[in-house]
């Protein structure tokens, strides 16, 4: 377990030390801070990425039956009837669980939204190009929060796999979480200061809006169609808000304090989202298939 625990680190320290070649590791904040350690991200991460394969090949093995089950039953001009009533007591139990776990990450994001919002304001930080100071710990403090609020975000995976909502089980749906997840800890990691504070609120913000529609959606409460094409634009709209400034600064020089390869990590990933989004955008909105969960 040891040596497996220093070979996870040693490559952790290779990922880091590759972003950030400048900052050393003596002399990073966050390095003891809960979860930063690379062994204990790597198990996070990879136990996400066990559970996401098994839970395919479960919904191969679910989709499978259901379409037996439905072909029987349809053949025998019976009323199609795929759960057990342990089942149903088991969905009406998670029905009362999702308003909660939404009204959590609403208020979970908002409180990061506006703790970065005054961090920022009292470093007198503009939208873009600030300075950073690794000796401070006020931004890295948010830029934790919201690594360990990515983690918590695993349990959107887990409320769909257990709701059987496949057609939310994508490859969109799960390329984020884990991305983002690996992203934020090689920021929270080594570049925990500066820029990224932007990165931390946009994000937030667009949760909060997010997890508020989920949460009313949970509800039961109807919400207009353009409602929820809005939520996907605005998030649209903030990968473009990452991508303009980098692209100024990975191609026409722009100065900036902030880690370049930080900052190219964020340029490419955000590009990658975008189509990503674009695609789901096409298929839902423009060209909507009805799908059987």
């Amino acid at each position: 377990m040891l040596l497996n625990c220093l070979f996870l680190n040693n490559i952790g320290e290779k990922i880091l030390k590759f972003f950030n070649p400048q900052l050393k590791y003596e002399n990073r904040i966050t390095k003891k801070w809960f979860l930063m350690n690379p062994t204990h991200f790597f198990i996070a991460l990879f136990s996400y990425l066990i559970f996401t394969i098994l839970a395919y090949l479960y919904k191969i093995n679910y989709t499978s039956k259901r379409k037996q089950i439905y072909d029987k039953q349809i053949n025998k001009n019976k009323n199609v009837s795929f759960s057990s009533q342990k089942d149903n007591n088991f969905q009406k139990f998670l029905i009362k669980i999702i308003p909660i776990y939404n009204l959590i990450q609403v208020f979970c994001s908002l409180y990061i939204t506006l703790l970065t919002i005054n961090e920022a304001k009292n470093r007198k930080f503009s939208i873009i190009y600030n300075t950073v100071d690794y000796t401070k710990d006020n931004i890295a403090i948010c830029s934790w929060l919201f690594y360990i609020n990515k983690l918590c975000d695993f349990m959107d995976t887990l409320l769909i796999v257990l709701r059987n909502k496949w057609n939310q089980f994508t490859f969109l749906h799960v390329y984020h979480h884990l991305s983002v997840f690996f992203i934020m800890w090689v920021n929270t990691s080594v570049g925990y200061d500066g820029d990224i504070y932007y990165v931390i609120t946009i994000n937030s913000f667009v949760h909060f809006i997010m997890y508020f529609y989920y949460f009313l959606a949970s509800l039961k409460i109807r919400v207009p169609l353009f409602i929820k094409a809005s939520v996907t634009y605005v998030q649209m709209i903030q990968f473009f808000s990452i991508i303009f400034p980098g692209f100024f600064i990975l191609f026409l020089n722009f100065i900036c304090e902030y880690p370049k390869r930080l900052i190219a990590l964020s340029f490419y990933y955000c590009i990658s989202l975008l189509v990503l989004f674009i695609n789901f955008s096409i298929q839902t909105y423009i060209f909507p298939k009805n799908k059987i969960d």
